[in-house]
């Protein structure tokens, strides 16, 4: 996991109050960030921009090998 995501924080920092000081860092990096809970990876948070342009090159890789990742209607509501 290290070697597409290099900064971690714990699900505690969350409930610390510290969800916007890590946002801003998500953002400013341009880099995701990977959450951990219990010692296990959790969820990870990255910026609209990043993930936009993640879908942009998943929905490339479908038109160009007929592979379907997702389901385009089920985020479209």
């Amino acid at each position: 996991m290290e070697k597409y995501i290099k900064d971690t924080a714990l699900t505690r920092d969350f409930c610390k109050g510290q969800s916007a000081k890590l946002f801003k860092k998500v953002v400013e990096s341009k880099e995701p960030l990977r959450v951990t809970r219990n010692g296990k990876d959790y969820v990870v948070i990255m910026g609209m921009e990043q993930y936009l342009q993640l879908m942009d090159k998943a929905e490339n890789y479908d038109l160009r090998y007929g592979v379907k990742f997702y389901d385009k209607s089920r985020y479209n509501k």
